[in-house]
């Protein structure tokens, strides 16, 4: 994994100006950050990250943009990750759906930051947690993702599924596939295939379409 930097390049990236003038304001006062991109809009992004010849060390950015062809945010973020520019991406965002954070999590996201928390405050914790090469999470989203955990296991008949169920349903869920999910559980395929196939059987779904429809019904 890519190592940051004692001076940090950091690049931008959010359709509201607002926001751009707030980070820039708050990224100017930390010693050895420097602001080399500000981008508006996913296309934009994607198009300053191809003309880079050096990786950025941080790109922080919103994963959902209304405007252009790369409003897909979990498209957009693969993109990103595949053209190899950033060596750790930061979310900062105001979506506050468990499941979407969980998947980006999932895709490799360094840091998520949630737009309701102090972002001054945050985000030094966050660049010094990167330099560890360990994940930040702020504190909204840990709120966030704890009381999803918490609603996910306590729901009808959500409530019926063991421990084990409910963390493959959800990794299955966030997009891996039950070969993935075995490696990181450290277990064999067919067992995390009998747990999937257990929770699906006590929540009455016959298809994993319908298993992925039901769990992001539920906002988890």
């Amino acid at each position: 994994m890519f190592q940051i930097d004692k001076n940090i390049k950091i690049a931008i990236a959010d359709e509201q100006p607002v926001v751009l003038t707030g980070l820039r304001t708050i990224l100017h006062g930390i010693e050895n950050v420097e602001i080399v991109e500000c981008c508006n809009s996913g296309d934009a992004l994607l198009k300053m990250l191809k003309k880079n010849d050096e990786p950025i060390d941080i790109l922080l950015t919103d994963f959902t943009f209304t405007q252009g062809s790369n409003d897909d945010s979990f498209r957009l973020i693969r993109k990103i990750i595949d053209l190899q520019k950033v060596k750790h991406i930061f979310i900062f965002t105001d979506n506050r759906c468990a499941w979407m954070l969980h998947k980006l999590l999932q895709l490799g996201v360094s840091c998520l930051l949630s737009k309701r928390d102090d972002i001054a405050e945050q985000v030094n914790s966050a660049i010094a947690s990167s330099r560890k090469q360990k994940t930040w999470i702020s504190p909204h989203i840990k709120m966030l993702l704890a009381q999803a955990d918490m609603d996910l296991a306590n729901s009808s008949p959500m409530s019926e599924l063991t421990e084990r169920e409910l963390q493959v349903i959800r990794l299955y869920v966030s997009g891996l596939r039950l070969k993935d999910i075995a490696e990181k559980l450290c277990r064999s395929v067919a067992t995390v295939a009998v747990h999937k196939h257990n929770a699906m059987q006590k929540l009455n779904i016959s298809n994993n379409i319908q298993l992925v429809t039901y769990i992001k019904s539920l906002n988890l």
